[in-house]
């Protein structure tokens, strides 16, 4: 009986770890954290695996802490010496945390073709009231067929992009999702005031994406091809079902243009 007793123990305590381990990875706003809700979610889902150089824009960003462990997070490449990424939760730490350096690994996982390259903290541009970074990486990459910049919308481009079917790629796997409106995303979404800096996807059409993290690019495609509009920056447990906001790439162009190398075209 005693034996037993210990047994069962022993896999409470580890279910209890597990559980904590998963939903550290799946929340994105310590602000904001909220319990895991009941499994058993028919909407939640992994996305779909990409096929080799199917996002070669897909930047993983490594950010090493002094004193602390690394930050994971995502963000796109928009030149070859440039990403475009989120602020908090990945190129903007604490005042009690210090940056020593990032690394940013292009084609990600596709041997041998992933190019890894480091940044510093002073290549770090980080915007002065919304949550969108730049960082500037040490040297270019090579450009190849997985390795290449992502287009951002024109200056002329004024479009909402309701209702077109966005694609958010996260660190292994891809969803695609609807673009809905900021008042439908305020509404259904207990915690996040989309604001006009912001864009949100709706999980109940498309699926609820367990493998998105901060900075995951949010593209559509129209007849120029792909364009870079949003970066997750704002991600509850998939078991939720709230939308997934992000920060609006077309908010910020005279921002982006003023810090970095791209030009942006009319």
């Amino acid at each position: 009986m005693k034996i037993f007793v210990s047994v069962v123990l022993c896999i409470v305590v580890v279910a209890a770890l597990v559980g904590s381990i998963v939903a550290r990875d799946v929340e994105a706003d310590d602000s904001a954290a909220i319990p895991r809700a009941p499994a058993g979610n028919r909407l939640a889902t992994d996305g779909y695996t990409p096929f080799s150089g199917q996002f070669p824009f897909f930047a993983y960003l490594e950010v090493a802490i002094v004193n602390f462990s690394s930050i994971v997070c995502a963000g796109g490449l928009i030149t070859p010496s440039y990403i475009l990424t989120v602020a908090s939760g990945c190129l903007k730490v604490s005042d009690s945390q210090v940056i020593r350096y990032g690394t940013a690994a292009l084609a990600y996982r596709n041997y041998p073709w992933e190019q890894r390259i480091n940044f510093s903290a002073n290549a770090i541009r980080l915007h002065p009231t919304e949550n969108i970074a730049l960082t500037r990486l040490d040297y270019p990459v090579t450009l190849n067929k997985y390795v290449q910049p992502i287009r951002l919308p024109k200056l002329s481009d004024s479009r909402t992009y309701v209702n077109m079917e966005g694609t958010t790629v996260g660190s292994y796997r891809y969803l695609r999702n609807r673009v809905m409106s900021n008042a439908q995303c305020t509404e259904e979404h207990p915690y996040f005031n989309a604001m006009d800096a912001h864009i949100c996807t709706d999980r109940y059409i498309g699926g609820a994406f367990c493998g998105d993290s901060l900075g995951s690019p949010l593209t559509i495609e129209d007849g120029n091809g792909v364009v870079l509009i949003g970066l997750a920056n704002k991600i509850y447990y998939c078991e939720y079902n709230y939308p997934t906001g992000y920060a609006r790439v077309s908010s910020f162009r005279d921002w982006i243009q003023n810090n970095s190398d791209y030009y942006f075209d009319y």
